[in-house]
């Protein structure tokens, strides 16, 4: 049993340095994104593919998703850009899924049992309205990362936990556009002649659109989560 015991620990640690690691790079990188977004051009036919892998090692260090979204946009075809995302985000969600449920549980555990919303989590998310609480939840602005860890150590099921992963694709697709239009926009305001099939104004009027539809999302998640929780305060 000391035995046992003692292998555990250093297995423990092992996984503790790993993910220590990982953050720490992930950080890093953070900071040099611009050259990041370089070298995945330079990948030709294959920068969907690179972006992808990319995305999949930076998501789980916590770099923002957000910035990363933002750039496919910069970086691709407004079509390209939202697929290469959208297949990236799911593949990123399973890989951060088994991470917490296996390789850093332990971490994850200790670090949500110091915040009292991410606490109740489990209990709340053990009933009935599990997949739907895991959708709203996703149509708020919480970190990808760190969500998708909050929930991979509950009793939820991988399944619905993928699928309601579908809900941040209202603000990682949202992103990808906000990159698109910035980056032709941009090029409006250097001179540079008009490039793809949407004019500015459309440009324009469709950040304006998307920007009034996060609100109205995130709000109206926040208010069905706010009356689930006295919904369950009550009984």
């Amino acid at each position: 049993m000391q035995f046992q015991h003692t292998s555990l620990n250093r297995k423990l640690s092992a996984f503790l340095i790993f993910v220590g690691l990982v953050l720490l790079i992930g950080h890093e990188l953070e900071l040099y994104l611009p050259e990041l977004e370089v070298w995945i051009e330079g990948r030709g036919v294959f920068a969907p593919l690179a972006f992808i892998a990319l995305f999949m090692v930076l998501s789980p260090a916590c770099v923002s998703v957000d910035a990363l979204c933002f750039a496919a946009g910069v970086l691709f075809p407004i079509a390209t850009a939202e697929l290469t995302v959208v297949i990236a985000t799911f593949l990123s969600a399973a890989v951060i899924f088994f991470l917490g449920r296996d390789l850093v549980r332990a971490r994850v555990t200790a670090f949500i049992a110091g915040h009292k919303r991410f606490a109740a989590l489990d209990k709340a998310i053990s009933g009935d309205n599990a997949f739907k609480l895991m959708l709203l939840l996703r149509l708020t602005p919480l970190p990808f990362a760190l969500l998708s860890y909050a929930l991979s150590v509950t009793e939820v099921k991988f399944r619905p936990y993928l699928a309601a992963t579908s809900g941040i694709l209202v603000y990682n697709c949202s992103l990808v556009y906000f990159g698109y239009a910035t980056k032709h926009l941009t090029g409006l305001a250097n001179g540079a002649p008009q490039t793809g099939f949407v004019s500015y104004a459309m440009l324009v009027f469709g950040l304006v659109i998307l920007i009034a539809v996060l609100i109205y999302v995130a709000q109206t998640a926040g208010h069905l989560l706010k009356d689930m929780n006295l919904e369950s305060s009550d009984e």
